[in-house]
């Protein structure tokens, strides 16, 4: 089980790396067998391809994130957040509020992530983040 600073660790790095826009230190973060429910009910990014897959297209062109933890609560090797996000979507600015829950693994790497969240009215996000899951 990781300690609680290993947990406090990792997603101040995720999201000091996300913020910098730090692919390599972002990237680092992650265990080898990542999963990524971004956001739940899509489909899951995993691995390490699924990772470069989420970065690319969320800083091509006329695109980008900043994100913004606003309440941290941990819970055995998990950690639940308020997350604020602040973005651009075809140059279109877009802000929303997610709920995400991250299990962190004994290495102090994040394992698994889970977002939760709906775009504001009258915007739609890239695609490939709301791909439903098929059958």
């Amino acid at each position: 089980m990781p300690s609680k600073a290993q947990i406090e660790l990792a997603i101040r790095t995720h999201f000091e790396a996300w913020n910098a826009k730090d692919k390599a230190r972002w990237m680092a973060n992650f265990a080898e067998g990542i999963r990524l429910e971004d956001p739940v009910g899509g489909l899951p990014k995993i691995g390490k391809d699924g990772l470069e897959k989420s970065w690319s297209n969320s800083f091509k062109d006329g695109h980008d994130w900043k994100i913004e933890p606003v309440l941290l609560q941990i819970c055995a090797d998990q950690a639940a957040l308020h997350v604020k996000n602040y973005g651009k979507v075809d140059g279109k600015p877009v802000e929303l509020d997610s709920i995400e829950i991250y299990t962190i693994d004994d290495d102090g790497k994040v394992a698994y992530i889970r977002t939760y969240f709906n775009p504001p009215d009258g915007q739609q996000l890239d695609p490939y983040f709301l791909q439903q899951k098929k059958g």
